[in-house]
């Protein structure tokens, strides 16, 4: 108990925050998973169906973002194909997009999931200071230095993505601790995409 007689604010639990070390495990083995059974999954049907969610809290929120991350990986490969024809390429283009919508949302449901586990837990203090990334796009930035690692054949290259993967999963476990002790906290934001909005595409010349 605190002075005043409240109960003392408790760190976010290991089901509601990801812990930077769990984290890290999941997503280099759905990673190495992913390597090792992508040609089975020739579209994001297949892809869903081969890795259904898992887990408990937050686990198959990150399981989901990090499948949406590796199957987008790999569409962006194709459209970099210099053999690629027209047709091919359109549909690369329209699987981008679809992949992308997917990527959005799976960073605001894993958001959505820790925001509100911490109001329910009473650990967002209105006052302290908000900090500037979600914990999802803190997650969704690991994703994709995952999918990286495993890519990266350059030792030199291998290393950095190393020095920034510890370093990314030292800010994530720093963040929780900073949200629980009051000293910072975090917010949920829907993202709003513009593209071929009317009030903002130029009229054509």
């Amino acid at each position: 108990m605190t002075g005043s007689g409240s109960p003392r604010p408790q760190p976010p639990s290991s089901d509601s925050w990801p812990d930077a070390g769990a984290l890290a495990a999941l997503c280099a083995g759905l990673v190495d998973a992913w390597l090792a059974r992508q040609a089975a999954c020739p579209d994001w049907t297949e892809t869903e169906r081969a890795f259904p969610p898992a887990g408990v809290g937050w686990r198959p929120l990150v399981a989901r973002l990090q499948i949406v991350n590796a199957y987008q990986w790999r569409e962006e490969d194709r459209s970099r194909d210099p053999a690629a024809g027209d047709a091919v390429l359109a549909a690369v283009k329209r699987a981008i997009d679809a992949s992308n919508s997917r990527r959005v949302r799976a960073v605001e449901a894993l958001d959505a999931f820790i925001v509100g586990g911490l109001e329910s837990a009473g650990l967002l203090a209105p006052g302290a200071p908000l900090h500037s990334e979600s914990p999802g796009s803190i997650v969704d930035r690991l994703t994709v230095l995952a999918l990286k690692r495993a890519h990266a054949r350059d030792a030199d290259r291998l290393a950095l993505l190393d020095e920034q993967w510890r370093d990314l999963l030292a800010c994530l476990d720093r963040l929780g601790a900073d949200v629980a002790a009051g000293r910072a906290r975090v917010k949920l934001y829907r993202q709003v995409k513009l593209y071929g909005a009317p009030e903002v595409t130029p009229p054509a010349c």
